[in-house]
């Protein structure tokens, strides 16, 4: 059994709200099994708006560190600590997302057959997770995170780069969950 889930959901400052932040941040519950990968009680705090959109990505592609499915100008984690700008680059269909290289890393590999996927740790162990209980998994922290993109006020990018930036965030979030993204954007003048 999987439990993926993010924790005490929140903006960079701790607010409940904030409608200049646009990323979300809060600590993950993360066990297979009896295995406990991420503990949200350890108070490493993630960026999960962007940790979201990356297992979002391990369902169509796998993600290893030669291969990661985030930026790569920085040490990559699927769970990064930050994710603090977005980026529309006009040559790539998904967002780009820059964050520091602090976080947690899991590989997540796809078995031949499509039959599951592989999470493998830093330090070599591994699990063995069929393929519905990890695209339900990874939907659930998806939506989780997303509603709670609903209950705040909508988003106000600070300029017309950030909001190109969130856009394709949203976007891509869309096309790949097939779910509205819970989040309303004010456009900027």
């Amino acid at each position: 059994m999987v439990i993926l889930r993010p924790v005490n959901l929140r903006w960079i400052r701790g607010a409940a709200d904030d409608p200049k932040d646009l990323c979300a941040h809060g600590e993950v519950a993360f066990r297979i099994g009896d295995d406990a990968l991420l503990d949200p009680t350890s108070s490493k705090e993630f960026t999960v708006s962007a940790a979201a959109l990356y297992l979002l990505r391990t369902l169509s592609v796998p993600h290893s560190k030669d291969a990661p499915v985030g930026d790569r100008l920085f040490p990559y984690r699927l769970f990064p600590c930050c994710g603090f700008s977005m980026f529309d680059l006009a040559e790539q269909e998904d967002v780009v997302i820059c964050g520091c290289p602090n976080g947690e890393d899991f590989e997540v590999l796809h078995e031949v057959g499509a039959a599951g996927v592989v999470i493998r740790a830093g330090d070599g162990r591994k699990w063995r997770v069929e393929w519905p209980e990890w695209r339900a998994t990874v939907f659930g922290f998806a939506d989780s995170v997303s509603n709670f993109y609903a209950t705040c006020s909508p988003k106000q990018p600070w300029d017309e780069e950030d909001r190109k930036g969130f856009d394709k965030f949203v976007s891509e979030w869309e096309r790949r969950r097939g779910l509205k993204f819970g989040v309303t954007i004010l456009r900027t003048t």
